[in-house]
């Protein structure tokens, strides 16, 4: 019985009672904690909808260490404003029991809707849980505004890494089974480079640190590939 594979329809049945599952544990653990701080961030997805993607940080019920996870992801019908926002993020919090008395922190990527005086998120969030409430602007979003413009000699090495990685993980699916089966080759600790996106900035970090514990890997497969961004890495040398 183990040998006979799944179903696709056994598969597509389970899926939705592993994320039941999954959220009825963290809405458990962040009602165990007490105390909370929300992380907000509104983007827009490749169909153009208007996401609300919440992250909680909660202490863990034995209370030994604080524990990040994605509370929701939210879809807003209509308007991007601070009422919408409320009104998807509220009703979130009622249906699943939770308090926002409890929440001692929010953060937020610093937009006007979020973080206006008067009418916007954080301001609704504080009449709800107090005005004890810290709120905070995250850095990491104007940084990366600021690195748009960088002057190229500072973003040098960076752009080769993007190049590098959209050539093995975008230009075929057989590069990345080749970068692969090189890797578990040389015995490599890692067997693939992290996607780079605009849009996920904040893993900009992780993508170029597998990118350098990759990097003789990626230089020998440009090189038997006769990449012309193998003569990037051997000028460098």
């Amino acid at each position: 019985m183990k040998d006979i594979p799944l179903s696709n329809i056994t598969v597509e049945m389970r899926i939705p009672d592993v994320a039941e599952d999954t959220e009825t544990q963290l809405i458990e653990r962040i009602k165990k904690s007490k105390l909370i701080a929300l992380q907000l961030d509104e983007s827009t997805d490749f169909q153009n909808n208007s996401i609300l993607l919440t992250h909680v940080l909660c202490i863990d019920h034995d209370e030994s260490y604080m524990k990040e996870d994605i509370l929701s992801v939210s879809e807003l019908p209509t308007r991007t404003t601070s009422s919408e926002f409320f009104i998807v993020l509220n009703g979130f919090i009622d249906e699943r029991g939770l308090e926002w008395k409890n929440c001692i922190g929010v953060c937020t990527d610093g937009t006007a809707c979020l973080t206006g005086r008067n009418s916007d998120l954080v301001t609704k969030i504080k009449d709800m849980a107090g005005n004890n409430l810290l709120s905070t602007q995250c850095y990491i979003h104007r940084q990366n505004l600021a690195s748009k413009k960088i002057a190229p000699e500072l973003n040098e090495v960076l752009s080769q890494c993007v190049k590098s990685i959209n050539y093995i993980n975008k230009n075929s699916a057989l590069n990345i089974r080749l970068l692969k089966a090189l890797c578990n080759e040389l015995g490599s600790d890692h067997q693939n480079l992290f996607f780079h996106s605009e849009v996920h900035s904040l893993s900009r970090r992780e993508v170029l640190k597998r990118f350098y514990d990759l990097r003789k890997e990626v230089e020998l497969f440009l090189i038997d590939k006769k990449s012309d961004l193998s003569h990037y890495f051997l000028d460098k040398k």
